[in-house]
């Protein structure tokens, strides 16, 4: 029985129950009919109006589950129906393979939303936009613990991503937020490539290590993560060669097991020395 009908129920028994009883005290006390009439009446008005609240309460439920854009903001709402134009438009030209393409992107995003909304790990197709979700959801105290693979300069400083990601770095170290960063690099070379984005970031109050990845093979079983333990949130890139595509997870085990990590790996690791030596 959904709660509308039993409210309808309940409604509709007080309203039988003060009816018989305006009958019985107009007998009773002898009221006249015109008085017990008007009684009579006052209790259907109010039963009516309760009737009627129960309906537009029901009815705007309703709605919302049939438009669950109205609760959007105008701008959340026309950012949805125009992008529900598009989607439509597309789907006329799907045998365009570029089409087809973006149309499977779709329905990826409404799966990566199922996901979310269980607390299941999930693929997401962009490593700095994920890491600027959760560094910037950090306050001050808080960690962030990172086993970086962007060990060439151009990942920090090219592009409005890279340059983005840099600044909210800056920003939340300044802040108080403590970050802790270990570059993981395949040649001696890179540090070299390196080395001024390692002393920007220390000089920012960045803790930075690096760290060559042949001496953690076995420690190391992804190119690399970024972790918050006090948002519970961890994103995992499984290869190093593709950047753009990254695990999402609230998993509080393998948390837990990437912290480990960071840390057995952050007890071999070399600090960079500020003459860049």
């Amino acid at each position: 029985m959904s709660r509308a009908l039993f409210l309808r129920l309940i409604v509709a028994f007080f309203g039988l129950i003060f009816i018989l009883l305006t009958l019985w005290a107009g007998n009773r006390y002898n009221l006249s009919f015109s008085i017990t009439l008007v009684i009579m009446l006052a209790f259907a008005l109010a039963t009516f109006f309760a009737e009627l609240i129960i309906v537009i309460d029901n009815l705007e439920k309703r709605i919302k589950l049939s438009f669950p854009a109205m609760e959007l903001s105008l701008a959340e709402q026309a950012s949805v129906n125009e992008t529900l134009s598009i989607y439509n438009r597309l789907k006329k030209k799907h045998s365009v393979v570029s089409t087809r393409i973006a149309l499977l992107e779709f329905d990826n995003i409404h799966k990566m939303l199922e996901c979310a909304e269980r607390g299941s790990d999930y693929v997401f197709h962009d490593i700095y936009l994920a890491s600027l979700v959760l560094l910037g959801a950090l306050e001050p105290g808080q960690t962030f613990k990172v086993v970086s693979n962007l060990s060439r300069k151009f990942y920090w400083k090219t592009g409005k991503h890279g340059s983005e990601h840099s600044e909210l770095n800056f920003h939340q170290a300044r802040r108080g937020v403590i970050i802790e960063r270990i570059f993981v690099l395949n040649k001696k070379n890179d540090l070299i490539d390196l080395a001024e984005i390692i002393e920007e970031q220390m000089r920012a109050g960045i803790l930075v290590y690096y760290i060559f990845r042949e001496a953690i093979e076995n420690i190391l079983p992804y190119a690399s993560f970024a972790i918050s333990e006090d948002l519970s949130t961890g994103i995992v890139s499984h290869r190093e060669d593709i950047l753009g595509k990254v695990t999402v997870t609230t998993n509080s085990e393998l948390i837990i097991d990437l912290a480990t990590r960071f840390e057995e790996i952050k007890s071999i690791s070399n600090v960079l020395s500020v003459s860049g030596g």
